[in-house]
């Protein structure tokens, strides 16, 4: 892990909570995002996502919006994640509540805690923060095949305990879920980048899936 990530979360804890556990905090973080099962939602995942964070911000689309309770967002979005819970995003707003302790119910917390649990469902929001937080989460999705291969090879890795023939069903609901979108991304800026690459991507892995091979070409 780059001790810049560290670095950047310690200021990010101080802005937004003014608390003095950011120690205790990013243990609990490391806890998670470090666990050897992370295949995909580990450090590496926010690292990336806070780096595409910081791209968008640059734009005029995204330039009023509160980009410390962003970044707390998606450094605790992740921070619970087991493939057999349905409500990781709940218990990872806990976690982010219980740290923050006295500040729990600042402004900064309120508005991260309400993206993190928009990520359940990416689905659209009338809140400008909200709707780019599941743009950043599915970047990935419109990456050159390559990158877009490894993350589905490491997702899968991840479900290990599920059968082949389970997964390729299950996933390919999920990918099917997303191509009956009218729009995969909420933002402009987004939808211009990776809207038609994402969409050659999902619906190359559910071929692939339904041909019964795991990899996507």
């Amino acid at each position: 892990m780059d001790d810049r990530l560290r670095q950047r979360f310690d200021g990010l804890w101080a802005r937004t909570t003014g608390a003095p556990g950011a120690e205790a905090a990013w243990r609990a973080l490391d806890a998670g995002y470090g666990e050897a099962a992370r295949h995909y939602h580990g450090w590496r995942h926010i690292a990336d996502l806070l780096e595409g964070h910081d791209a968008a911000r640059a734009l005029p689309d995204f330039a009023e919006l509160v980009h410390d309770a962003i970044d707390l967002a998606l450094v605790f979005h992740d921070a619970v994640y087991d493939t057999a819970d349905a409500v990781n995003e709940a218990h990872s707003t806990d976690l982010l509540r219980a740290h923050a302790g006295p500040e729990a119910d600042s402004s900064p917390i309120r508005a991260a805690e309400a993206m993190i649990r928009a990520t359940a469902a990416h689905a659209p929001s009338a809140d400008p923060a909200t709707r780019l937080i599941p743009d950043l989460d599915l970047a990935v999705l419109g990456a050159a095949r390559p990158i877009y291969a490894a993350c589905a090879e490491a997702i899968r890795c991840a479900y290990t305990a599920v059968p082949d023939a389970a997964w390729y069903v299950g996933r390919a609901v999920m990918l099917d879920h997303f191509l009956a979108r009218p729009r995969l991304h909420q933002t402009a800026s987004f939808r211009g980048r990776f809207e038609t690459s994402a969409l050659a991507n999902l619906a190359a892995e559910l071929h692939a899936l339904r041909a019964g091979r795991p990899s996507v070409e």
